[in-house]
């Protein structure tokens, strides 16, 4: 929707006036710190949308318990600060920060009402005001008002949160968050803005009357379940073993045209299970469903007798959303990458179509942008290709050759070499590329998930014919999360949701290559991008901004820290026959599971997969398991799907 589009409700200014005014009397009670503001501006058009299609199913019911696995234990519980972007943060945002003032529609893009349930854009295209919805209330039955979004700016602000991507933030974005009076917000950005929603409508509201800012904040909310504003809050903890969220009865939105027929599970259970056990617990029926990551298995690992009978079920759900960012990671701050030259090679030997092609059933498609899936990517990149022969040619610019070679410059050196031959056992090193100063071509990479071996081990034997010596260390999921963010690794495996507009400051301002726990997790600035950066937020020529993102991923290709992997227009699913969806499957816009909660439990189909596993009895099966109901398939050029029963 276009920020001039929508209905629109008009307040007679003089009424506007009267009404802030009086407001500001009664509310002088708050204090400074919650003290309301002049008034709404004479004649404000007000603006909402309550024309595009639901979100969810009309047919979707209401009841059951969904069951899904987690990678790692929650690090914290705190939506912000030290640790907050571990693999729980999507579940944890879900029912609280997702909840923003207003939200693009995952179908139509156009804007849509969430805690707001009316806008006001004014000419500067920095101020916005908000009316807000007055039924919405904290978990804990609070009413939600403006207060509680003045108090999440200065939460941001706070050195308290030890968080220094928040800090930035509310300093770079928010000029003043101001209470009008309990229901009516108004948001001043620091600058104009060619997408004033998109920049400063993202608040999400922090219940201002049960949160105590001060020094001991991180340590005393690391293991404090939020007070959410969604239907869901967490009940039941089992440290290391599980999270259990169960539904707050009458809640504040189920009413709502856009959260109607999402959050239909009146519990939901969160199981910490290792990626490579997941499908073990699925085909088990211990959990309920599953997104399936890995081609191999997807291709193999599905011939068992619940699948062939049609009792768990498999979908490929074609979907349109940014690729994000996944791949190799190399650290600047590491001696071995700050060599580019190196940098180069590594990205010459990472060899995509072979892989693709024999351990993926080539069903995926190389990344080549860092803005892959949105029009700001540059439509010439492309990825650095498998070239060992240019490989070497980088290498010897960076100064490592065999250990041979440096071993038998001159006459000395000659001798040397034939006497080690002929009384020494080849090492394990003698293969291994070395500089003039003795340092070796050798790093680690850290990865968080046991089936990412087996692709892994091809990639590191490419980088040993080479002589490069990357060494594989498995981490705990959330460990190697945390070693990213905090650039404590050579060279890690891991990757980024992307957003309908990227937000390219976060991962290569060089505010960010100035602290860790952050992600900007190569260590990567330069006052070139720095620019670029403000061109893409600051100006409103669409040209310019184009101009400045695709200059950014060639700066990004250029400097060769980042091996992008692959990417694919679809997500898998798998899950027993008594969970439903709707005829769409998910929303166009999905990226994972959490993003958009329209799947429920059907009582009457799970009793039925109950009786035909009793009397192995198998249920019909679909004809093909792709569901492409936006039209997606053939413009993605994806590969056709298996047979609905094809192992």
């Amino acid at each position: 929707m276009s920020e001039g589009a929508g209905q629109r409700l008009r307040r007679p200014g003089a009424a506007a006036w009267l009404h802030g005014l009086v407001l500001a009397l009664l509310l002088g009670g708050l204090g400074p710190a919650f003290a309301a503001v002049a008034g709404l501006p004479p004649g404000i058009q007000w603006q909402t949308n309550n024309d595009d299609p639901p979100i969810g199913s009309p047919q979707a019911l209401r009841g059951g318990t969904l069951r899904m696995a987690i990678g790692a234990y929650p690090l914290t519980f705190r939506l912000v600060g030290p640790n907050s972007n571990d693999s729980f943060a999507a579940w944890n945002r879900l029912f609280t920060m997702n909840f923003s003032l207003v939200g693009q529609h995952p179908v139509t893009d156009r804007f849509i009402p969430l805690m707001a349930t009316h806008w006001s854009v004014q000419k500067d295209q920095r101020t916005i005001y908000f009316q807000l919805d007055r039924d919405a209330r904290f978990s804990d039955g609070t009413p939600i008002t403006a207060r509680d979004y003045v108090f999440t700016w200065r939460l941001m602000q706070s050195p308290y949160i030890v968080d220094p991507f928040y800090n930035t933030y509310a300093k770079q974005y928010y000029e003043s968050v101001e209470a009008i009076d309990d229901y009516t917000l108004r948001i001043v950005g620091t600058r104009p803005s060619w997408r004033p929603l998109a920049d400063y409508a993202g608040l999400w509201p922090t219940p201002a009357h049960a949160t105590q800012l001060d020094a001991g904040w991180v340590d005393r909310t690391t293991n404090q379940p939020q007070i959410a504003v969604g239907p869901y809050v967490v009940t039941k903890v089992d440290r290391g073993v599980s999270v259990t969220f169960e539904r707050k009865p009458h809640w504040w939105g189920d009413d709502k045209r856009y959260f109607k027929g999402q959050f239909n599970f009146d519990r939901i259970v969160l199981r910490v299970i290792p990626s490579d056990r997941e499908l073990d617990y699925l085909r088990r029926g211990e959990i309920d469903i599953a997104q399936e990551g890995s081609a191999r298995a997807w291709h193999q690992d599905y011939g068992f007798e619940a699948v062939r009978r049609g009792w768990l079920r498999r979908a490929r759900v074609f979907v349109d959303t940014p690729a994000g960012i996944n791949g190799l990671q190399m650290n600047l701050e590491a001696p071995i990458f700050r060599n580019r030259d190196f940098r180069l090679a590594m990205q010459h030997l990472f060899n995509f179509e072979r892989i693709n092609r024999n351990l993926m059933f080539g069903e995926y498609l190389r990344l080549n942008s860092f803005f892959e899936g949105t029009p700001y990517a540059d439509p010439k990149l492309r990825a650095y290709p498998f070239d060992p022969e240019a490989a070497r040619r980088e290498l010897a610019r960076a100064g490592f050759h065999r250990p041979a070679e440096l071993q038998g410059r001159g006459f000395f050196g000659g001798v040397w070499k034939l006497l080690h031959g002929l009384l020494f056992t080849r090492s394990d090193d003698d293969d291994v590329l070395v500089d003039d100063h003795g340092q070796k071509a050798r790093f680690t990479l850290i990865y968080g998930s046991q089936a990412m071996s087996r692709l892994l081990t091809v990639i590191q034997q490419d980088y040993r014919r080479a002589g490069v010596d990357m060494q594989l260390r498995l981490l705990e999921p959330g460990t190697a999360f945390e070693r990213g963010l905090e650039r404590k690794y050579e060279m890690t495996l891991t990757g980024r949701t992307g957003g309908f507009y990227p937000d390219p400051r976060q991962y290569l301002g060089s505010e960010f290559k100035k602290a860790t726990n952050n992600n900007d997790i190569w260590g990567f600035g330069s006052p070139e991008v720095d620019r670029l950066i403000d061109t893409y937020e600051h100006s409103f020529d669409p040209e310019a901004r184009l101009a400045a993102t695709r200059r950014i991923d060639d700066i990004v290709h250029d400097q060769a820290f980042y091996i992008p992997f692959w990417t694919a227009p679809f997500i898998r699913l798998v899950y027993w026959d008594w969970l439903r969806f709707p005829d769409f499957y998910l929303p166009k816009r999905t990226q994972q599971l959490t993003d958009y909660m329209v799947y429920w439990f059907d009582p009457a189909r799970k009793a039925a997969v109950d009786e035909a596993m009793r009397t192995n009895r198998a249920l019909p099966l679909a004809a093909s398991i792709d569901k492409d109901y936006y039209h997606l398939q053939d413009a993605k050029g994806a590969p056709p799907a298996l047979a609905a029963s094809a192992p």
